[in-house]
């Protein structure tokens, strides 16, 4: 039934008077109004009062859409296959959560049902200890993205050097038919949810109802992947131009040497199509990387369109001298705009200092200039509600400039299929940046990674990231990082030298004598394969004669890796990762949003063990999602009132415009006039006129005791504060009622006002 529109906010069953209510709207509002005096409550212990106000989770999260962006350069085969042994847990770990006691929240050792009614998913007295997600994408984009403006890599001579960033169904043995014509997979089981069309659509692929038939597509897409992509890995910017590019270009064109994106009208049509369909404005969004090597694209339109010969084989300038002891020192730039600075003679490398194979690491130093984009081009495209259009990233110089006049798709309610449409005014949807995460299975040791948590009551650790990438890794200051993090042509100091055994460290083996052709290693694993009986046996791939012609072989005879067979240098035995630091600072500027795993599994040999193949990476990334999938997480503590309640309001915007009557809809009523008019104020200034055309619903709250949630604790939609770290992997989150589902299409905005003292 519609709620009062004066007291928008009662508490149902918490026994609060309207006096307490008057006082929480008035705190409240406070949250907008930056003229409210906010007064210490005693002189003897002044209080500091800490505001949040922040997009939150909308009530159920029942979609997901994952995509795995897989390296595809040379090498990578032995680790798709893992990731591909891997698959059975990652969607086991999403549709077959574990069934829970509904007391205690231990585990019971049994895995819910899916596709069984809500009330017999798990044995009497538990209950899955999240909803299984029902309703499911899941794509696999590859690193290649061709020269981007150079010679490079070209598709005329293999296609699979220049993916675009699409949707990838190519399969080991030919196309993958599950994944339909737009190339992704549906997991869309029949069950009841799925019977509302409303909030659960037909998927516009083929159905996939089984979790093994899903399994095994799955694996054919990343298998399928293959190994014979551009070696200019561009792992970052094709999880970008298929997420996120507002209008992702065709071509890269040159004019006179300048690169540019080409004409606003040459837009990528199948692109916008494909991440069209399989985005959602409501799911949560997981990208999993899988790389062995760093970013080694550069951006192609720096430095006066210039970038592009970066990813060329003609050498390049040096840096001046300061660059080698201070890369960020105002002194460090490239010798072809200082060619009489200190280190400048000879001003170039010769083709020896400079091989295209081991160009794209410590750049700053050894160029005096960085032609990357920058990392912050990805975390804010994985955060920020806006990001700029391709014409609108670089200053006339070729300067990274970005100016974000358009609506990141990532965020959007609705996504353009036509380049006609308008690519950049799109209305913002109800996702918020925590529905997004990032991770990363690459090329870092598995010692400089903590534990995943096994169960909801486990704290998770964090990592060390000076260890991972140094004191500053953005200025380049590597001090405290792990040697075997550090990428270098020769060998690093404190590990063991090349003349060692093979076996000398237990991380990576040894260094090696790269004649400054290649890196040292960040890790290493021996290979194994599964014999006929599913026993573990050793792999021992011999170089053919065509892949050494090609120089595709770690072990040829010559090459003084680790990784070969102590019985003939020409066959290997063991695989092998780079430090993949870039993708990796980016997993550190995300914080809770970020997921790092070691690429280099710990074993290969006892399927059923824990710490088998990518068993530990996996583990990592479902127990983050699943603290989405319980409730919204917050950065701290909340203060109780006297009631049990918090000074906190919740409200929805809901997706269609329309009076602000429509709230009675679901039994709710507007908030404060004098808050909705602060609140659409501020929309207009950062959305536009558009979104203050929707009604904004204020959502009530229900107390519950510590260590509950209110899932069962009201038939009305509603929200509660929850202090349950035997439920969700935070402490203390947001949670709604049941009933609230039907509010799952809306925007839902927290805002609260807390007080603590300078003690806590």
């Amino acid at each position: 039934m519609p709620r009062s529109s004066r007291f928008p906010f009662s508490v149902r069953g918490a026994g609060r008077t309207r006096t307490a209510i008057a006082t929480l709207v008035a705190t409240c509002v406070c949250v907008v109004l930056p003229a409210c005096v906010r007064r210490p409550v005693s002189i003897e212990q002044p209080t500091t009062k800490i505001s949040f106000d922040t997009l939150v989770s909308q009530p159920a999260i029942e979609k997901i859409d994952l995509l795995v962006m897989v390296d595809n350069s040379a090498s990578m085969a032995d680790k798709q296959r893992i990731l591909a042994d891997a698959v059975p847990d990652l969607l086991e770990g999403l549709v077959r959560p574990k069934c829970v006691d509904k007391a205690t929240r231990e585990p019971t050792g049994v895995l819910a049902e899916p596709t069984k009614p809500d009330a017999e998913m798990c044995p009497a007295g538990s209950e899955p200890a999240f909803p299984p997600i029902t309703d499911m994408h899941i794509g696999v984009i590859s690193s290649s993205l061709g020269g981007m403006g150079s010679a490079m890599c070209s598709p005329a001579e293999n296609p699979r050097q220049d993916d675009r960033g699409h949707l990838l169904a190519r399969g080991e043995n030919g196309a993958v038919a599950a994944a339909g014509d737009l190339h992704f997979l549906a997991w869309y089981p029949d069950v009841e949810k799925n019977r509302d069309k409303v909030r659960h659509p037909d998927p516009p692929v083929p159905k996939t109802t089984d979790v093994d038939a899903l399994g095994a597509a799955f694996r054919d897409l990343i298998v399928g992947v293959g190994q014979d992509g551009c070696g200019l890995e561009a792992q970052l910017e094709s999880v970008y131009r298929f997420l996120v590019q507002p209008d992702p270009w065709t071509s890269i064109e040159k004019v006179d040497g300048r690169a540019t994106y080409g004409a606003a009208s040459q837009v990528d049509v199948e692109l916008l199509r494909q991440r069209a369909a399989f985005l959602r404005p409501d799911s949560l969004v997981a990208v999993i990387v899988l790389t062995d090597e760093d970013d080694s694209t550069a951006d192609p339109l720096a430095f006066q369109g210039s970038g592009w010969r970066f990813m060329e084989k003609p050498v390049r300038d040096r840096g001046t001298a300061a660059c080698a002891s201070d890369p960020a020192s105002e002194d460090c730039t490239s010798c072809f705009f200082a060619p009489d600075a200190p280190g400048c003679s000879p001003s170039k490398y010769t083709e020896r200092e400079d091989p295209l194979n081991v160009r794209f690491h410590r750049m700053k130093e050894r160029f005096g200039v960085d032609p990357q984009f920058p990392i912050a081009r990805y975390v804010d495209a994985l955060t920020k509600p806006r990001v700029p259009l391709r014409e609108h990233e670089h200053d006339a110089s070729g300067g990274y400039a970005p100016k974000a006049g358009c609506t990141n798709p990532l965020f959007a309610a609705r996504l353009p299929t036509e380049p006609n449409e308008d690519l950049c005014r799109l209305p913002r949807g109800p996702r918020p940046p925590s529905l997004v995460y990032f991770a990363v299975i690459g090329g870092v040791p598995g010692t400089l990674i903590p534990d995943a948590p096994r169960s909801a009551a486990d704290t998770p650790k964090p990592i060390d990231w000076t260890k991972v990438l140094g004191r500053d890794p953005a200025r380049w200051d590597e001090t405290g990082i792990d040697p075997h993090m550090i990428p270098s042509r020769s060998p690093r100091p404190g590990l063991p030298p090349p003349s060692a055994p093979d076996d000398a460290d237990p991380i990576h083996g040894r260094e090696w004598t790269t004649d400054g052709a290649d890196l040292q290693l960040a890790c290493a694993f021996d290979l194994y394969e599964r014999g006929p009986g599913g026993e573990a046996v050793p792999i021992r791939r011999a170089c053919s004669a065509d892949e050494r012609a090609r120089g595709l072989c770690d072990c040829d005879g010559d090459k003084d890796t680790p990784l070969c067979a102590a019985d003939d240098r020409s066959v290997q035995v063991r695989g092998k990762a780079y430090p993949s630091r870039r993708p990796l600072m980016v997993v550190k500027d995300l914080a809770d949003q970020g997921i790092a795993a070691s690429l280099c599994p710990k074993q290969l040999t006892e399927p059923s063990a824990d710490d088998y193949g990518y068993r530990p990476a996996v583990r990592a990334i479902t127990s983050r999602l699943e603290r989405s999938l319980v409730g919204s997480c917050l950065p701290r503590a909340l203060e109780r009132e006297d009631t049990g309640s918090v000074a906190c309001l919740v409200l929805a915007m809901l997706p269609d415009p329309g009076p602000d009557s429509d709230c009675e809809r679901f039994g709710l009523a507007p908030p404060p006039a004098e808050l909705l008019t602060q609140m659409r104020e501020r929309l207009r200034g950062e959305e536009g006129e558009a979104s203050t055309l929707h009604p904004i619903c204020a959502v009530p709250q229900v107390v519950v005791p510590p260590g509950e949630t209110c899932k069962d604790a009201s038939d009305d939609i509603a929200f509660c504060y929850a202090q349950a770290p035997k439920l969700t992997f935070c402490a203390n989150a947001i949670a709604f009622t049941k009933a609230s589902q039907k509010l799952s299409f809306a925007r839902f905005t927290l805002q609260c006002i807390q007080q603590h003292t300078a003690a806590d």
